[in-house]
């Protein structure tokens, strides 16, 4: 017993040890990280500024464009579930699922609340009167987004080094 108990405190302060270093590495690189992401965010928001003011030029047949170094565009995000207005609580879906005959399925319990993966997945299923007996709807946002090529990336790195 007496050795489990030791090796188990040597494992405790081997670990402790661990984090500080870990700690120690991250405070010194988290100003310049920051800086960087920061300096990303600038560059994407006059990027995605140009790409909405010419987007009827730049995408006028697809969503996104590819060049050397990346693929850039539009694209959806997944839906999900909100309710219908903001009056309208998430206790409020609940109660009028539960007074729904077909409402039930999408009610979990115990404690009930509102099961959002069930209703996406059956987001095709449900006709619009339904969503607003239950007041619910499904949404969806436009994101713009740029993704490097990664067997470009090396290349454009050392460029800029």
């Amino acid at each position: 017993m007496a050795e489990v108990v030791r090796l188990k405190v040597k494992l405790t302060m081997a670990t402790a040890a661990k984090d500080a270093e870990v700690s120690t590495v991250e405070k010194r690189h988290q100003a310049r990280l920051t800086s960087m992401v920061e300096e990303i965010g600038v560059a994407e928001a006059e990027v995605q500024e140009y790409c909405n003011a010419h987007r009827g030029t730049l995408f006028s047949k697809l969503k996104s464009r590819e060049t050397s170094l990346a693929v850039f565009g539009f694209e959806l995000t997944p839906h999900r579930v909100e309710t219908a207005s903001r009056k309208i609580k998430w206790k409020d879906v609940v109660a009028r699922l539960g007074r729904l005959a077909w409402g039930k399925a999408y009610v979990r319990q115990p404690a009930p609340q509102t099961d959002k993966e069930a209703l996406l997945a059956d987001r095709e299923k449900l006709s619009v009167e339904q969503c607003t007996a239950a007041g619910i709807e499904f949404c969806q946002d436009e994101q713009f987004f740029i993704r490097p090529k990664l067997e470009t990336a090396d290349d454009t790195v050392s460029q800029a080094a």
